[in-house]
């Protein structure tokens, strides 16, 4: 989490000093873009559906029929029509973040390299980190349905196949309100599952999946290949995520095809500078961006709650 940002050129071997790094802002600002975004655990849950105004209105837990469906029809007789089923419209208003790094001429004129490092990587993980808690924020406002979990995963009486797969059913078995087909489901295949760096090991220990693997040194036993490797499929049929930053009493089980939330940009990320201040004797680089984030198929998710222990 805190490794410095390197201050070289792409050229082997060629260091520069604070003031032509100023002059090469890409030297700044392509590392900490690159960063944010690979962090960013947006991109995982939530749909990019595309630019924006200021503003956008969605639908949450559209139905995936129309009104009617097939019905028999006698020679010649006329087709019934049927109608496409709306949910209610909700309007939302993109929000803007920003924040503004500021270099000090003494830095700069100084030469001040190490100081400027710790500024960019304290700056960059500041940053991802108000991403996850807007991320957060968006999340436990939603009506994500919820299981709670046997026992704690580091506990003998964790059951964490069992719990995921309550997780797995909640979402494939999502009914759909105000629909005559008693059967009819959201047909939402869960395919993922967010999990706190803390709690990766669990799933190695766990003797229920360890039995599952002949052979001491098979690549495929997770006591070698890790929790990455677990399986082809992750776990239980779960790829799994694991993020920079993330709850440690919880874990999210989505379906990656049809994602709980959407983001719409009003403006991207970016980064832009070095703005000369000499009023304050400083230059800056501002940081920010523009974008709505909401969620729209909240039954496309589950939490799994109480595995911390």
């Amino acid at each position: 989490m805190t490794t410095p940002i390197t201050t070289h050129s792409i050229h082997d071997g060629v260091k520069f000093s604070v003031s032509e790094l100023l002059g090469m802002p890409e030297l700044f600002i392509k590392p900490i873009l690159e960063y944010l975004t690979e962090w960013d655990l947006v991109s995982a849950i939530f749909e990019d559906v595309g630019d924006n105004n200021g503003s956008i209105a969605y639908e949450k837990d559209v139905a995936p029929f129309t009104v009617d469906g097939l019905e028999t029809i006698a020679e010649f007789a006329e087709y019934p029509s049927t109608l496409p089923v709306s949910a209610g419209k909700i309007v939302a208003a993109a929000e803007k973040e920003g924040r503004w790094l500021d270099i000090s001429y003494e830095m700069r004129d100084e030469n001040k390299v190490d100081q400027v490092n710790r500024s960019l990587t304290q700056f960059r993980n500041a940053a991802a980190y108000s991403n996850y808690e807007r991320l957060k924020s968006v999340l436990e406002k939603s009506d994500i349905g919820t299981v709670a979990a046997a026992a704690g995963w580091r506990t003998s009486d964790a059951d964490i196949f069992g719990d995921t797969d309550k997780a797995i059913e909640k979402i494939a078995d999502a009914e759909i309100p105000d629909v005559v087909q008693s059967e009819a489901t959201y047909g939402f295949d869960p395919t993922a599952m967010v999990v706190p760096r803390s709690l990766a090991s669990s799933f190695i220990k766990t003797e229920e999946l360890r039995s599952a693997y002949e052979g001491n040194l098979d690549n495929t036993n997770p006591v070698f290949a890790g929790y990455k490797g677990v399986t082809a499929r992750g776990f239980n049929g779960l790829q799994i995520i694991i993020p920079k930053f993330w709850y440690k009493d919880r874990i999210l089980v989505i379906d990656e095809n049809n994602k709980p939330g959407l983001v719409s940009h009003t403006n991207r990320l970016a980064m832009t500078g070095p703005f000369d201040e000499p009023r304050h004797d400083k230059v800056g680089y501002k940081l920010s961006q523009k974008r709505v984030l909401a969620v729209h198929n909240p039954k496309a998710a589950a939490w799994i709650t109480g595995i911390k222990g």
